[in-house]
């Protein structure tokens, strides 16, 4: 007796790995097409939120039904749906108003596009003839998750989500601890005896509790840590959007299964309402949209009819009909359909509408560590799909030379050119057991820049007293403006020379005592001079280097 967590649902899965593939890429330089493709999923699932709305509406209209037909029987399971609506209002509210604080935070302003002759519009965010919070409200509503300025920042984001520091305390503890405390609550309503001596499983779906294993810092975050610290304004958003998701779907279970408890065998309804349950109302293009149908309060053992788009289909064993469509071009495809059910010796016809969206494919293909490719060394990247697991996504280099390879954790490469020039990676998934092309993307192949020679701080032609150069006599070989990690290029030799002196060799890096005698008899004025100091890169290029310095 009891309720524990069901395995997630498929459309639940392909939420997750969606917002997996772009919490991928938080750290980095984020181009304006992974930007749009954040605003896009952050909308078709804004979308998607208020279908879940419209099935929840249809879920606690059935209770109403059932409540006018038999009070006696259905009070009980009434007043527990009632409590679960409370208990995700609550949880609901918090997220929205985080949306809502969030965006007025980011920004003073919310600058919403005029579509269709209408002109444009500006919502003021932080004063106003209204509550801050109704205007960003609004301001999402009207304009989406396009209104946000900033996509790309992620400082403002940490402090209110996540807090200061290495001990979180922001926004996103309070939402983890309000789905913690739900979970327990909706568990309490099935543990009741009053309600079912039986095992119960609702289909949470909202993971807060684990730690979740990061390959870039190849260590277990808390839930917190890993969605919210260091990620972009967009992200954010879309993540919020993700969890109201899950705890709608998850309220849509309860309630489902607690209506499933009414004795429906001896129960008598005066009205049916069809039901539709997308998979998901977001889909890729190329992939297949699923919806099952079935009659609200209608006993499985027997058979109805239904015509979808034009097309006739009966009901299954488990009482329901499966509705499938092919997920060709982009853009909103509408369904209209009618249910057929014999009641009294009469067939009557129950009308409904349904809409899903289709989404372009996109290959996210982000260099994890610059925005060019460096020839002769190993080059991160991350690749993926929104929607596709990445064991089901391949890359492949189509223009230019070197190998791509991957590499330890999900959607990580490693891409090593040998010329330079230009390249090209294409990206295919493969969906519903067909491969489609998820586009290319091109990138630079250049040179490691040559290393700049320095004795301490000091280059080539600054000016320096003896006692900053002695303070600190050692050379270094250093990579400037090299956004990138390798290893430093080792100096073995080089020679001494200065006005009057004959050269003096040197082993390693530093000035031996020899050196330093030279330089201490110099004059201000004077210059002295390190040369003949080969290293090589990674790349294998080897460089000759020499600077002078002259004394102040």
């Amino acid at each position: 007796m009891g309720a524990t967590n069901c395995p997630e649902t498929p459309r639940q899965k392909m939420i997750a790995m969606m917002y997996l593939v772009y919490t991928a890429l938080l750290a980095l330089n984020v181009s304006v097409e992974i930007l749009n493709g954040f605003v896009t999923v952050g909308d078709a699932m804004d979308k998607s939120n208020t279908n879940i709305e419209a099935q929840l509406k249809e879920a606690y209209d059935m209770f109403d039904q059932a409540l006018q037909a038999d009070s006696v029987k259905t009070i009980v399971y009434f007043d527990a749906a009632l409590k679960i609506r409370e208990y995700t209002d609550s949880v609901k509210n918090l997220i929205d108003n985080s949306r809502y604080e969030f965006l007025c935070l980011l920004q003073s302003k919310a600058k919403i596009k005029g579509h269709n002759g209408e002109k444009d519009r500006t919502i003021e965010l932080r004063n106003g003839d209204k509550n801050i919070l109704e205007n960003a409200k609004e301001a999402l509503e009207i304009g989406g998750l396009e209104v946000i300025d900033k996509k790309d920042g992620n400082d403002i984001g940490t402090r209110f989500f996540y807090g200061k520091g290495d001990n979180p305390n922001g926004r996103a503890i309070d939402i983890k601890n309000a789905i913690i405390a739900y979970k327990e609550k909706v568990n309490a309503i099935f543990q009741d005896t009053n309600i079912t001596r039986d095992t119960v499983d609702v289909n949470f779906g909202m993971n807060v509790e684990g730690e979740f294993w990061s390959s870039h810092e190849k260590k277990n975050l808390k839930w917190e840590e890993y969605n919210f610290r260091d990620a972009i304004a967009i992200a954010d958003m879309v993540c919020l959007s993700r969890m109201k998701s899950e705890l709608m779907n998850a309220e849509y279970d309860a309630i489902k299964k607690l209506f499933g408890l009414i004795g429906k065998e001896d129960f008598k309804f005066d009205q049916v309402t069809a039901i539709c349950r997308p998979k998901s109302s977001y889909v890729v293009q190329g992939g297949k949209y699923e919806m099952k149908v079935n009659v609200g309060a209608y006993d499985s053992k027997r058979e109805f009819r239904a015509i979808i788009n034009g097309t006739e289909y009966k009901s299954g064993v488990d009482g329901s009909i499966t509705y499938t469509a092919g997920a060709g071009a982009p853009g909103e495809k509408k369904i209209h359909g009618t249910v057929y059910m014999v009641k009294d010796g009469v067939e009557e016809a129950y009308p409904f509408d349904e809409s899903y969206f289709v989404a372009a494919p996109v290959a996210v293909i982000e260099l994890s560590k610059m925005n060019v490719v460096y020839a002769g060394i190993e080059n991160p990247v991350s690749i993926g799909v929104p929607g596709v697991a990445s064991k089901d996504v391949t890359a492949t280099i189509t223009t230019g030379n070197g190998t791509i390879t991957r590499s330890q954790g999900d959607g990580n490469y490693i891409i090593k050119p040998t010329k330079i020039g230009k390249m090209r990676i294409k990206v295919t998934a493969k969906i519903d057991g067909q491969v489609k092309d998820m586009g290319e993307k091109e990138y630079r192949i250049k040179r490691i820049p040559a290393p700049v020679l320095k004795l301490g701080s000091f280059k080539n032609n600054d000016n320096a007293t003896k006692q900053e150069i002695l303070a600190n006599p050692k050379l270094r070989a250093v990579l400037e403006d090299f956004d990138f990690q390798i290893p430093a290029p080792k100096i073995n030799s080089f020679y001494f020379s200065s006005s009057g002196g004959l050269d003096i060799q040197g082993g390693g890096n530093e000035l031996n005592p020899e050196m330093k005698a030279r330089l201490n008899n110099l004059r201000r004025g004077q210059k002295f001079y390190i040369e003949g100091v080969k290293v090589n890169t990674p790349d294998g290029q080897t460089h000759t280097l020499s600077m002078g310095i002259r004394l102040k």
